[in-house]
């Protein structure tokens, strides 16, 4: 970890990742957030089981930060024989965070810096770290390739491409669709750990986040359940008040208000044996809620 003081620290960053190789895109979009995110972070890398020489490379990455402005932390697991877990990389990062409040942040996810510090200005804004009932998604639009690159155009100038404060509709064939209740859940640390995190028996990708809201949103409504609260409606665009996913883009509508709305660069579908566990994690995931109701 650098060398800097974590006393002003507000908010830890979690970023899982996994690389076969040091030139694989997810090194490399690592790098630009690294250089991105700005102070008044610190960022934890949880790295799940990529091969010696990506370790290596990791630690020599964050060792020589002094260009980064966010306070950096590598967590390295030894579980290279082990599927990639989403939900296992955020808890351990999680354990290592030294901030009171969390925010996980996949590696495809970005913010030009303003939004990043906006981000910051909310969670003082709603006193997240003394009111863990607080808790909220920062919202992430999912870009198409053309909209990917065009947005990467305006970033590398410094300049927020789109303020997705308004209606996005403008944006065809750039946006895919904007997700409010998102993975990029912000938390009270201690809060989080009381309630243990992420549920490790999602493996892979897909439902861990979803579960993850579920649990808080018994914890703390934010509202009446909408009609077939169980019902996965799918991905795209909200269009009415029905199924769960409507109601956790309740918590992330003030956030996407406030400006704090991240991008999900585009990337061709991952290839890596069980990443996408999306049948099999989303039929636990009904289960899970079916049981709670």
């Amino acid at each position: 970890m650098c060398s800097a003081s974590l006393n002003n620290v507000s908010a830890t960053i979690i970023i899982p990742i996994r690389a076969l190789e040091v030139e694989q895109r997810e090194i490399h979009r690592l790098k630009r957030l690294l250089i991105t995110i700005p102070s008044g972070f610190e960022v934890v890398v949880v790295d799940d089981g990529s091969p010696f020489s990506v370790k290596r490379y990791l630690k020599q990455l964050v060792s020589s930060g002094s260009h980064f402005s966010a306070k950096i932390t590598l967590v390295s697991l030894q579980t290279q024989w082990r599927r990639f877990s989403l939900a296992r990389a955020r808890n351990r990062g999680v354990k290592a965070a030294k901030a009171p409040v969390v925010i996980f942040h996949d590696v495809d996810f970005i913010g030009c810096p303003s939004v990043y510090e906006r981000i910051q200005q909310h969670i003082l804004q709603t006193r997240l770290a003394e009111k863990p009932q607080n808790f909220f998604c920062i919202p992430v639009a999912f870009l198409t390739e053309e909209g990917s690159d065009e947005f990467m155009q305006a970033f590398e100038r410094g300049q927020e491409a789109w303020c997705f404060k308004e209606c996005h509709k403008r944006l065809s064939g750039k946006l895919q669709f904007l997700v409010q209740g998102s993975s990029a859940i912000v938390s009270q640390r201690e809060d989080l750990l009381a309630i243990g995190g992420h549920d490790e028996s999602f493996k892979g990708h897909g439902a861990e986040d979803f579960e993850l809201l579920h649990r808080l949103g018994q914890r703390y409504p934010i509202a009446p359940l909408p009609p077939e609260y169980l019902r996965n409606m799918g991905s795209g665009d909200i269009t009415e008040y029905r199924g769960f996913r409507a109601y956790f883009s309740l918590y992330g509508e003030q956030s996407r208000l406030a400006g704090t709305t991240l991008v999900h660069l585009w990337h061709p579908k991952r290839e890596s044996k069980g990443y996408y566990r999306h049948k099999e994690n989303f039929a636990r995931l009904q289960k899970i809620m079916q049981k709670n109701q």
